[in-house]
């Protein structure tokens, strides 16, 4: 098992870069001749790095080794009624139905994820280039690869090809129709899809927890772009500047190639896109809540799963949400600006409820002797998609924090929420006392107090 650095390594893009150096664009690198997928600037830096690289250089070494061998085996095997020839010939599409090409696909398996561990350019490229020929070779992908495909392409930035890979996935992988067993039916033919568009196809009740969470990492990343874009236009709005800098500052500040449209469109341009793509991240965080109560939660203390062994899981279950978690934790880490966006929803959402808080603390069927601390942890991730607009709007916020955009829209819903409960108090001055019902107070913890978009008008 890895530890906890492979999954926390540099925050933002994947580069063509030494690990202990910036390495300079045009500088030509060294790569390791040991695992061939880990590059340096000079012969003092790799000798410098080898205690850190030696354990998984060695691996990836090893299992290159075992892998040719295993190939070799495959291409030169002795032909009988169920063995076939070279079934890299005969049967493309239809390898773990084989039993002697199963030794094969775990061993390549297992380099790709050797090399999805070490986290450089060269080595997610060639981890990924091993899970999509693993497709080709066995369609039905009988060892769930297609699961770690989605984030492995957002760490790489292909996030065309993760969405149309998903798309496909759930429309026609999922179709009663599609005869798995003829391949000369169209197979990931999906391209150039429209990422904007509402992703119903990920909404259903079953929808794959891996598909949905890889999609919000990239509607997030979208979001996280347009709000750097609005900032950079903020700031160079106070400088002249030519044209060609403007443009060239604003396209350096987008990570998404889908993002790149960004830079033609207007400011109420953006941010009818910006909202339509919130929407999206409630609707499809709705989704992943539904599918795995567990994954949230985890997503702020992500360690325990992390470095969890890998065992069968049911839908819904703590074992489900580690595996995903494995799969797609690199690629949130390594999104710069989308865990500092979701830690900020979910502080607005504590922000925004002290008040309740306090209310059930006073009921103590309400409380069912839990503490105000477990109860406002397990409402502030209830609440986190509810309140995702308001982190939205602090992030191209650039005033004193104190009036951050948050803290009035929390002061406004105060009000609203005393007047509320004035007009109850009111109304109900005849009535007994009043008794909270516990499962009412659960319901509540999923519901954000506001309701619905604040709209256009009040985006920055």
């Amino acid at each position: 098992m890895p530890d906890i650095t492979v999954y926390k390594g540099p925050v933002g893009p994947l580069r063509h870069r030494c690990p202990l150096c910036p390495s300079p664009s045009g500088v030509s690198l060294l790569r390791c001749a040991g695992c061939r997928a880990f590059n340096y600037c000079s012969r003092e830096h790799q000798v410098a790095h080898r205690p850190q690289h030696k354990s998984a250089c060695n691996k990836i070494k090893k299992v290159r080794a075992k892998l040719e061998q295993e190939e070799h085996k495959v291409r030169n095997a002795t032909e009988d009624f169920m063995t076939p020839a070279n079934a890299f010939e005969t049967h493309v599409g239809h390898f773990w139905g084989l039993i002697h090409t199963r030794d094969y696909m775990r061993t390549r398996f297992g380099l790709a994820q050797e090399l999805l561990w070490l986290g450089s350019l060269e080595s997610v490229t060639e981890g990924l280039e091993h899970m999509r020929d693993m497709l080709r070779l066995c369609r039905g992908d009988n060892m769930g690869i297609r699961n770690m495909i989605p984030a492995t392409m957002l760490r790489l930035d292909l996030d065309q090809e993760c969405y149309d890979f998903i798309k496909w996935w759930e429309t026609s992988g999922t179709s009663s129709t599609y005869d798995w067993g003829d391949t000369t039916l169209p197979y990931l033919d999906i391209h150039g899809a429209d990422a904007f568009e509402d992703p119903k196809f990920i909404l259903r009740e079953f929808a794959d927890l891996n598909f949905a969470v890889a999609i919000t990492i990239l509607k997030l990343k979208l979001l996280i772009d347009i709000r750097n874009l609005k900032i950079t236009r903020k700031i160079l709005a106070r400088r002249r500047l030519p044209a060609e800098l403007r443009d060239q500052i604003e396209k350096e500040v987008l990570r998404s190639p889908l993002s790149a449209k960004f830079q033609k469109e207007s400011h109420a341009s953006l941010i009818e896109t910006e909202i339509k793509l919130l929407g999206h991240c409630i609707k499809i965080g709705a989704v992943i809540t539904t599918r795995n109560e567990h994954f949230m939660f985890n997503i702020f203390h992500p360690d325990e799963a992390l470095l969890d062994e890998p065992r069968p899981y049911s839908p819904g279950s703590w074992e489900e949400m580690a595996l995903a978690m494995r799969y797609s934790y690199a690629a949130l880490w390594e999104t710069e600006g989308v865990l500092d966006l979701l830690n900020d929803s979910r502080a607005c959402a504590a922000r925004d409820s002290e008040s309740e808080i306090d209310d059930w603390m006073k009921n103590e069927k309400a409380r069912k002797g839990r503490t105000a601390a477990e109860f406002m942890a397990d409402l502030s991730v209830n609440r986190i998609w509810g309140y995702l607009e308001y982190a939205l709007d602090n992030a191209s916020y650039l005033g004193p924090w104190s009036e951050r955009p948050s803290e009035r829209y929390t002061k406004q819903n105060r009000e609203s929420w005393a007047a509320d409960m004035a007009e109850e108090d009111e109304s109900d001055s005849d009535d007994a006392e009043y008794d909270l019902d516990f499962n009412a107070v659960t319901a509540m913890m999923d519901t954000p107090r506001t309701r619905g978009f604040r709209g256009s008008s009040t985006r920055f």
